[in-house]
């Protein structure tokens, strides 16, 4: 079972791009106007997988981020390019511990 796992993490991990390292901020439904409203990709967040970018990466890209697991270039930001913001819920955004963490492009939908 070790074997697998071990082997399904480096099938994953020769398919990711390595892309830097990233300032990982967080926002949440209160600055996005509550549960009803759509990211600028025309999605309804999902917390701790839509993240915002700038326009480096296109609407739809599915990154990996350090620690975090994969998540989905769902939102514009309007912040530094070495920046990317991850919706968090509810949850405060004080809870939140931004740090720089590695970004890989995992693939483009």
């Amino acid at each position: 079972m070790i074997a697998k796992v071990a082997m399904a993490l480096m099938l994953l991990a020769s398919s990711m791009q390595y892309v830097g390292t990233y300032t990982v901020s967080a926002y949440n439904y209160s600055e996005g106007g509550g549960e009803n409203y759509y990211t600028a990709g025309g999605y309804t967040p999902t917390p701790y997988y839509t993240v915002a970018t700038t326009e480096e990466f296109d609407i739809g890209t599915i990154l990996y981020i350090e620690d975090l697991g994969e998540v989905q270039v769902q939102d514009r930001g309007n912040f530094p390019s070495d920046w990317i913001d991850l919706h968090i819920g509810y949850d405060p955004i004080e809870s939140w511990d931004m740090r720089e963490r590695k970004v890989y492009i995992v693939r483009k939908e």
